[in-house]
């Protein structure tokens, strides 16, 4: 009986947790998932360290062991001192510490509860393979920018919007592009909070216009300028786009795909597509295709009879998406006529995807649902977690009760 009772509450168990994943997801600490902002804003205590004993691995999937670093400069002290201090590292793959190295460090305090916790108070915020080495060439840039970071305070006290949007332009300018690449993901991360505004587009905009910056940094700060209306959408893509290096120049591209709807970045990327090479322009064969780009879709048919197939197959894949009578025209042109059989058969499939699309039944109309009932604040997640909770305590009663059952 006692088995099947835990094989029901592992069933429903599984249900629940399952249902829950993309909130744990959420929280859960991914590799490259933290900025340098989130990581000092959850520390307890920060420092510039050297890790003096890594200890051995672990048989099977045990824990890993302490690891023991001297601190050698303190940004955040909480309860530590200068001295050696251990924590317990976290880690999503074979990642492992090198004793001499010398990094930053974010760390946390321990429950109290938690084993081991008198001797090995701290564990790491950051997974091992984002620890952040420094090495004399940019030390100086990351304690400076450590330190602007752990200025504006732990959890709560670093979520003054002004304060943050103040460092994050400063970082934003930063040469060293892991910290500037952190703080954009901050303003992105930021939503509608306003951390920058009017007043810091000019510093924001010469930025964009420095080719010695990674194209694709300044392609998303472009991208987060445009979304929150603080520069028009679509010409600043035209300089970015003719000034990308080959190396960044089909990511450029494919974000460049997103405004394609505004008719010049539509002629500058037809423009990549006739005279760029051969991966830059597949690239923009792939991102001229917007819905009823009109203007893309001559130069498509004509890239439909270039090599390579690549180049011929991502032409009709964005005629497809076009979807207008000229755009099927070609594709049933391409589908009959074209001297080799594969790139017939993609055209022909690219056509029934659209005769699929096009025959597809109307959605159902939004009147005929049931008037919703009011609010009660919780919405789905907070239901899935009041059944987790209540499946918990089933569990907790269970074993509540045999434990009871057994004999002194």
């Amino acid at each position: 009986m006692h088995r099947v009772r835990a094989s029901l509450f592992v069933s429903v168990t599984s249900l629940a947790l399952a249902a829950l994943a993309p909130a744990f997801a959420e929280a859960h600490t991914i590799p490259g998932g933290l900025t340098l902002h989130q990581m000092s804003s959850a520390a307890d205590v920060i420092a510039a360290a050297r890790i003096e004993r890594v200890g051995p691995e672990p048989r099977g999937a045990g824990p890993l062991p302490p690891v023991e670093a001297r601190i050698l400069e303190l940004f955040r002290e909480g309860d530590a001192k200068v001295g050696p201090i251990r924590f317990v590292p976290h880690r999503h793959a074979d990642e492992s510490y090198v004793a001499g190295e010398e990094i930053l460090l974010f760390l946390e305090r321990r429950r109290p509860d938690a084993k081991d916790a008198a001797a090995v108070p701290y564990e790491s915020v950051e997974a091992i393979a984002d620890r952040i080495v420094l090495v004399p060439a940019t030390r100086a840039t990351w304690i400076d920018a450590t330190r602007a970071y752990a200025a504006l305070g732990k959890g709560a006290r670093s979520g003054d919007p002004a304060a943050l949007g103040r460092v994050t332009v400063t970082m934003l300018g930063s040469q060293e592009p892991r910290i500037a690449t952190f703080a954009l993901r901050d303003l992105t991360l930021a939503g509608a909070t306003p951390l920058i505004g009017e007043a810091d587009v000019p510093a924001l905009t010469a930025l964009l216009d420095d080719a010695s910056r990674p194209a694709t940094l300044r392609a998303g700060l472009l991208m987060e300028l445009e979304r929150r209306k603080l520069v028009a959408v679509g010409p600043s893509w035209i300089p970015l786009l003719r000034s990308a290096p080959p190396n960044d120049r089909v990511q450029v591209i494919r974000a460049a795909g997103a405004r394609a709807f505004v008719p010049a970045v539509t002629a500058e990327l037809v423009s990549i597509l006739e005279k760029g090479e051969r991966d830059a322009a597949i690239a923009a064969a792939r991102a001229l295709g917007f819905e009823r780009n009109e203007a893309a879709v001559e130069p498509l048919g004509r890239a439909v009879d270039r090599e390579p197939d690549e180049m011929r197959f991502a032409a009709l894949g964005s005629l497809r998406r076009i979807g207008s009578p000229s755009a099927r025209e070609i594709l049933a042109r391409v589908a009959t006529s074209h001297p080799d059989p594969e790139t017939r058969r993609v055209a022909t499939t690219e056509q029934n995807l659209l005769d699929a699309r096009a025959s597809a039944p109307p959605a159902a109309p939004a009147a005929t649902s049931p008037p919703s009932s009011p609010s009660t604040g919780f919405g789905t997640k907070g239901v899935i977690v009041g059944i987790a909770l209540v499946v918990l305590a089933c569990y907790a009663l269970f074993f509540l009760r045999k434990g009871k059952g057994k004999p002194e």
